[in-house]
C-alpha cells in the first residue's frame, strides 16, 4: 500500500487531516509498530579505529542482534569491562595497544557500541591492570540490528518497509489517535477503541512473524577485571 493510499484511507475517517499531518502521524505509527514487533532488520557497517573503543550507533537501530569483525561473529559481554580508561586519546598521547588479539567482544554503553579484545595484564593509562583493551586494529564492523522503518517523505508513491500484510496497521494507528484528539472534528472514543483493537491484533501477528524469522544471536560472557 502506497503512502497515498494510506492517506486516502485515513481521510475517509478524518477528512479534516491534511497530507503533512497524516505523514507525520504515519511516521510515528511506523516507529511504534517497528519497536513493538521488531519486524525490521538492517545491516550497518563501519570501520574500527585502532585504539578506539566506542562507536556511534545509527539512530535507526532499536536493538543489536549480532556484531561481526571482518565477517566473524563476536560474543556479547554482559555489562562492560570494569576498567574503561584505555581508549585512544591524542591529547594525552595514549596510543593503540601494540599487541593484538582475535578474542573480541562487544557491548553497548550510553548508546554507543563498545568493541574490546581480551588480553592478559593490559596496563591502562592510570597504571591499573585490565583483562580487556580497546580493539587494536582497523577492521570492518558489521552490525545486524532490529531497526525502525524508514520515514515516509513527500513522495506519495513510497511504500513502507514493513511487510505488506501489516500496512493496514499504520492507518489503524493514525485513525485511532485522531479519534481521540480533543480538537478532532470527530471525537469518538468508541471508534478509537475499535481501531486500537485492530491495531494491536496486527501488532500481535507482527510479533509472531518476527519470531518466526529470528535467528538466535551469539553467546555472551560476563567480564571480569582483576
Amino acid at each position: 500500500m502506497t503512502q497515498k493510499q494510506l492517506i486516502e484511507l485515513i481521510q475517509q475517517h478524518h477528512s479534516n487531516m491534511g497530507e503533512t499531518e497524516i505523514r507525520l502521524s504515519l511516521n510515528r505509527a511506523q516507529d511504534d509498530f517497528s519497536a513493538k514487533t521488531e519486524l525490521i532488520t538492517e545491516t550497518f557497517t563501519q570501520d574500527s579505529v585502532a585504539g578506539q573503543r566506542y562507536y556511534l550507533l545509527d539512530s535507526q537501530i532499536l536493538k543489536i542482534q549480532t556484531v561481526q569483525v571482518n565477517d566473524v561473529d563476536i560474543p556479547r559481554l554482559i555489562g562492560k569491562p570494569i576498567i574503561d580508561d584505555d581508549e585512544y586519546d591524542a591529547q594525552t598521547g595514549l596510543t593503540a595497544a601494540s599487541a593484538s588479539s582475535n578474542d573480541r567482544y562487544w557491548y553497548v554503553s550510553s548508546g554507543r557500541l563498545g568493541v574490546v579484545e581480551k588480553v592478559a595484564g593490559n596496563i591502562t593509562r592510570d597504571g591499573k591492570t585490565s583483562n580487556y583493551q580497546s580493539i587494536s586494529e582497523v577492521k570492518e564492523l558489521r552490525i545486524y540490528a532490529i531497526s525502525q522503518a524508514t520515514d515516509f517523505t513527500t513522495d506519495l508513491t513510497e511504500v513502507s518497509e514493513l511487510p505488506s500484510q501489516f500496512h493496514d496497521a499504520l492507518s489503524y494507528k493514525v485513525i485511532r489517535e485522531a479519534y481521540l484528539r480533543g480538537t478532532s472534528a470527530v471525537f469518538n472514543p468508541q471508534a478509537a477503541q475499535l481501531f486500537e483493537a485492530k491495531y494491536m491484533a496486527l501488532v500481535k501477528d507482527g510479533k509472531k512473524h518476527a519470531r518466526s524469522q529470528y535467528i538466535a544471536g551469539a553467546t555472551t560472557i560476563t567480564p571480569v577485571d582483576f
